[in-house]
């Protein structure tokens, strides 16, 4: 089982784009989430160093093991619920508590809210 903050490999549909396609993703659901539907709750990230209204930049401080690209961001608003049989691999890296708290406050501002 993976824990809240772990970041996995899943395919993400994505609305500007044909094709399914490999991106990390951080888990931000707690245990209940996937105790109840098997499932986990996760945002995607990327290395697209464009910066918009829903990024929210991955610094290495951030993270248990070094970054393996030179910038890191979540997608606040591409967030989408993964089953583990969806999961690519392990666990790549964890994000640590207090930034996964932070991620998901952004994720409520500027995805949620009006």
């Amino acid at each position: 089982m993976f824990e809240r903050g772990d970041i996995v490999e899943v395919y993400f549909d994505l609305p500007y784009s044909k094709e399914t396609k490999l991106h990390p993703a951080i888990i931000i659901s707690n245990d209940d989430v996937y105790n109840k539907d098997d499932v986990y709750i996760c945002v995607m990230m990327t290395s697209s160093t464009a910066i918009d209204l829903f990024s929210f930049e991955i610094k290495p401080e951030m993270l248990d093991l070094p970054l393996k690209k030179e910038y890191s961001q979540a997608r606040c608003h591409l967030v989408s619920y993964v089953r583990e049989k969806h999961f690519e691999k392990h666990k790549l890296n964890h994000l640590k508590e207090d930034y996964v708290d932070n991620l998901v406050s952004r994720i409520n501002s500027v995805s949620m809210c009006k």
